[in-house]
């Protein structure tokens, strides 16, 4: 079947009619629209863009932040039964997932641009996740350990969390005891179970919540998965594309007075997996055979929440963390260069202070300003042994040993002009430090051990949202941020290319503008429409790129510009919902004029439901059209492969009784391409699944 968007021209006539078409509903819908921003009420519950907010700064409605941001909150986790994390953000606009097809460690990326080098920054509680994975997926978790996931697109994030999330930010928020405790319970217990018949997909998860006193919160969560291989749309086995992983995660927080805003809290996270994966996870490159890697990544955490109720100067954050990640790998083919076996551990230690504070200016102005510090250590090692166990090298020439030390500090105020006017200047500074680790010589030719290399990077921005009326605002913002060099970047080298202690930060100044929209009583009393577009325009200076020169093994070269747009309409009365999100990005090398290989193919994703409140049954459908992309040759700009356009058929119905003895109860059904087609993103290593029925059973006591 081919899909609507194969044609360049369909795709952006597609993306402007939808566009079109919610601005004529709107111009219809003007003079009986009354503004509301409950995100409770029964006609708005499946509204993304009506959901609040709260890694953007002050907390806020998506339709009044001034970037591009997509809420996942409890219910859209459970409602897309996610086998992988990529599969839970499978529906956000301008987010894709890149590499491996199981959930053994996975890269992702926002608007041409990747985590698997830290234009993406991945966090779990407002804390960083990253590391340079070397031929292997960067990011290890499981889907039931969160209830909440805000995704925000575009450099203006970096202000809050680091230089160098060129292309934003992906926070996951785990649960917590109180989402299950209500009024004067003291124990909860939530139970789910779900299986999914390609692949013969188990999942198990068990979390218990108690409030053993009025100031103490506990929860601890169990979660266990595992599958086979699956099959894609072709009838074929997709090999290696089985996984195993368990996962715990366990919190407590102490209440201290009586408003509960005031606590101390400290969390433990646990995830490990055992299976075989390809030893070029990323690329799909098969040459090097299967690997077996053993994963265990472990998070703990304490952290110190005050708001200092009846202080506006006051509200303060602090978390200390301490991580590892350690992949224990055996049974590479090319045992004599790689190492028949090998360790790759990641040791991590962090901490965050940040506080907000407002200011009353006149009537009119009002300021909120929050300002923080941060500290980032990373070890990484790689020690690599022969078959019979003795010591062959400390990392790969192309995977160096080293440390990583980061500073940073930052300032975001947002100043409100009555009801209509946000302004939002930021600024941060991130200084850098690496250390090359044992085993690292300069290269080309010299054994010499190369020196720490430093770099210090700043990142200003400026957003405006202004209200023209009570239903429609506008918004632009320019943020430059720089992305400096990663030991990867700086210590690889080979016999005739040494390393690059020279190379110049990445530094992207971006540009966007957008319009939000929001209309009630458009055909009933208390139905909604929400609409967001936001266009951007990304250049990337100082862009790095493995050359193996005589200049380094990694150079500085040109530039690179990423430019698209995204728009997310939606409509919910009390029984009808329906969502449309569509994402297009070019990424062009300026230099030589070649599209990278980075690029996402356009997608146009669309969700239809229909709640019959009488049975407290949800039925829909949901589609995705991705189109057709050409990659190119790097160097010559010749045509190097070409990915079909592929359509993706969902059905899913969901019954949540919410009177009598089965109240608490979930039951989620879906059937996931419904027709078998054949799936193969761009991005991806793997051809995705064909057809596969999922059933999930989840019930709180």
């Amino acid at each position: 079947m081919t899909s609507p968007l194969a044609n360049p021209l369909n795709r952006r006539l597609l993306g402007a009619s939808a566009l079109a078409l919610v601005l004529s509903a709107s111009g219809q819908a003007f003079a009986q629209t009354t503004p509301q921003t409950d995100e409770t009420d029964d006609a708005t519950t499946q509204l993304s863009l009506g959901k609040i907010v709260v890694s953007a700064g002050v907390e806020k409605i998506a339709t009044d932040t001034p970037q591009a941001v997509t809420v996942l909150n409890q219910d859209d986790i459970d409602d897309t039964q996610a086998s992988t994390i990529g599969d839970l953000l499978d529906d956000v606009p301008g987010v894709y997932t890149a590499g491996g097809a199981s959930n053994l460690g996975q890269t992702f990326n926002i608007r041409g641009m990747t985590s698997n080098r830290g234009e993406v920054l991945m966090l779990v509680d407002g804390v960083e996740n990253y590391f340079e994975g070397y031929r292997m997926g960067a990011f290890f978790s499981e889907p039931e350990l969160y209830k909440r996931v805000e995704v925000l697109r575009g450099p203006s994030s970096s202000t809050l969390y680091g230089s160098g999330a060129l292309a934003g930010v992906i926070n996951f928020t785990t649960k917590d005891a109180s989402d299950f405790l209500t009024g004067d319970d003291r124990f909860a217990l939530r139970t789910r179970f779900g299986y999914e018949s390609n692949g013969d997909g188990k999942l198990g998860s068990i979390i218990m919540a108690t409030r053993p006193t009025e100031d103490v919160d506990l929860l601890i969560a169990l979660n266990g998965r595992t599958s086979d291989d699956y099959e894609d749309g072709n009838g074929d086995v997709v090999t290696p594309s089985d996984a195993s992983a368990n996962s715990v995660l366990a919190k407590a927080r102490y209440y201290i007075g009586g408003d509960r805003k005031h606590s101390v809290w400290a969390s433990a996270q646990v995830w490990e997996s055992d299976s075989y994966q390809l030893y070029d996870q990323i690329t799909g490159f098969t040459a090097f055979g299967t690997v077996r890697r053993r994963t265990r990544d472990e998070a703990f955490a304490v952290g110190y929440d005050n708001s200092f109720e009846g202080n506006d100067l006051l509200d303060l954050k602090a978390q200390v963390s301490v991580s590892e990640t350690l992949t224990d790998q055996d049974g590479i083919a090319l045992a004599s260069s790689l190492g028949y076996a090998s360790e790759y551990s990641y040791s991590t230690v962090q901490a965050r202070l940040e506080n907000t504070s407002k200011f009353t200016l006149s009537p009119d102005w009002t300021a909120f300003v929050t300002a923080g510090l941060q500290y980032y250590s990373q070890e990484r090692r790689n020690p690599r042994y022969k078959a019979d166990g003795s010591p062959l090298s400390n990392g790969a020439t192309t995977h160096p040993e080293g440390d990583t030390t980061r500073y940073g500090g930052f300032v975001q105020a947002e100043i409100l002009w009555r009801d209509k006017l946000v302004i939002t200047p930021g600024l941060r500074i991130d200084h850098t430090e690496l250390s090359p680790g044992a085993g690292v010589v300069v290269g080309g030719g010299s054994t010499a051990v190369p020196e720490d290399a430093t770099n210090t990077g700043y990142s200003p921005k400026l957003a405006v949202l202004y209200n023209l009326t009570d239903y429609l605002n506008v918004f632009g913002s320019v943020a430059h941020t720089e992305r400096m060099p990663i030991l990867d970047e700086v210590y690889s080298r080979s016999g005739t290319a040494p390393v690059n202690l020279n190379l110049d930060p990445e530094k992207s100044d971006n540009y966007e503008l957008g319009a939000s929209l929001t209309l009630r009583g458009l055909a009933t009393s208390s139905d909604r429409l929400n609409a967001k577009l936001t266009a951007f325009n990304n250049t990337v200076e100082n862009l790095i790129t493995s050359a193996s020169a005589t200049s380094g093994y990694f150079i500085n070269v040109g530039e690179a510009k990423y430019e698209g747009f995204e728009v997310e309409a939606e409509y919910a009365t009390r029984s009808l919902f329906a969502r449309a999100s569509y994402a297009t990005v070019d990424a062009t090398n300026e230099t030589t004029g070649v599209l990278l290989n980075t690029r996402p193919a356009d997608e146009l994703n669309l969700n239809l439901g229909y709640v019959l409140n009488s049975l407290d049954l949800t039925v829909g459908w949901r589609g995705e059209f991705v189109s057709g992309i050409t990659n190119y040759n790097a160097t010559t700009g010749a045509v190097s492969s070409t990915v079909d356009s592929y359509n993706v058929h969902d059905l899913y119905a969901t019954w949540r009784p919410r009177s009598g003895s089965l109240a608490g109860m979930d039951v989620r059904v879906s059937v996931d391409n419904v027709l078998d087609d054949y799936v193969k993103n761009n991005l991806a290593s793997f051809a995705g699944q064909g057809r596969s029925f999922k059933l999930s059973l989840g019930k709180t006591f």
